[in-house]
């Protein structure tokens, strides 16, 4: 489990999902009982189970309407409150952390089948009080003028979002909830809170505009390497894919197909694979209008193996030439 005031930081272990829905049923006790629970529609609905008695389709929904016509209604987020003093509402608790699980298992997410449950949010009075704080801030204007949807109760997009706003920021978009209960990027426990003064509304700068505007490659990258590796991402390689998406448009890249495979080569290759010399080619290249997945599938596999390998940056360090280079790059001989 993760606690997160200013920045996430680890403060214990939950053990699968029965640690979990401890931890949850723990933290839902000492806030008297009741929980909200977030639910992301747009993609599936929330599955009932009859065998546990779990029947989410029975119960009284909260919708957040997102000011914007051309959004579907049938999309919209909606809120549900579970009463963990009752056997029904410890049994909506339990499947719906069997759901946010089975949602971050590599497969479902690199399928693109979404992140069902947004997390469980205690402290606020009401749904409607949530609701309607929500909605006042789920459209906001970009850096580009554009009216943008920020989908933060998607937890991997809050996962991202989250690091990058200002504690005031924070506060704002928490709004009436005291603490957020989530998985993280790592799909792991997580609550974020935010002690403090508010913001009166969100006020995004450019430069959080831009890193927003990365998140989609990002996760979409971290979710086709975690199918590839059968596993969730370690911090680092989280850290690894939002700084590598900065430096492909720092290299030019515009293509959203060449941004992929370029974090992608961050996550499978190496960190820094495009420092080594053999990379200054294809930068070349991709300056000159060639597509990045063009002129990256130019190199030799002998490069693809040492770049792989990461011998050429500590050797690059230590003034070291490889073979490699020699061949690669003819200054260097």
């Amino acid at each position: 489990m993760h606690m997160t005031h200013e920045m996430t930081a680890p403060v214990a272990d939950v053990q699968g999902e029965q640690g979990l829905i401890e931890v949850l049923r723990n933290a839902i006790t000492v806030n008297g009982g009741k929980c909200i629970l977030a639910v992301d529609p747009s993609l599936r609905e929330l599955e009932d189970d009859p065998s546990e008695g779990a029947f989410f389709s029975q119960m009284n929904r909260t919708p957040v309407p997102v000011p914007h016509a051309a959004f579907p209604a049938e999309s919209e987020p909606y809120l549900l409150e579970l009463d963990t003093s009752t056997e029904a509402g410890v049994a909506l608790l339990t499947q719906s952390v069997r759901i946010a699980l089975a949602d971050r298992q590599p497969e479902s997410v690199a399928r693109g089948q979404g992140q069902r449950v947004g997390g469980w949010l205690l402290g606020a009075e009401s749904t409607q009080d949530v609701a309607a704080h929500w909605t006042g801030q789920l459209i906001q204007i970009d850096d580009l003028g554009y009216r943008r949807l920020l989908r933060f109760y998607d937890t991997r997009v809050l996962a991202l979002m989250w690091p990058v706003l200002a504690p005031p920021q924070r506060r704002c978009l928490l709004g009436p909830v005291q603490a957020w209960y989530a998985l993280d990027a790592q799909a792991e426990l997580t609550f974020y809170t935010a002690p403090g003064v508010s913001q009166l509304n969100l006020r995004l700068h450019d430069t959080q505009w831009a890193e927003f505007h990365r998140h989609g490659v990002v996760n979409r990258a971290l979710a086709l390497f975690m199918n590839e590796v059968g596993r969730q991402p370690s911090q680092q390689e989280i850290q690894t894919a939002v700084g590598s998406a900065a430096r492909a448009e720092r290299h030019g890249l515009q293509d959203h197909e060449d941004k992929l495979v370029f974090v992608g080569h961050a996550l499978a290759w190496n960190p820094d694979f495009d420092t080594h010399p053999a990379m200054a080619s294809v930068f070349r290249n991709v300056s000159q209008g060639v597509l990045y997945c063009a002129a990256v599938s130019e190199l030799a596999p002998l490069v693809v193996q040492e770049i792989q390998r990461g011998a050429w940056l500590k050797a690059s360090q230590t003034g070291t030439v490889s073979r490699v280079q020699r061949l690669t790059d003819p200054k260097a001989n």
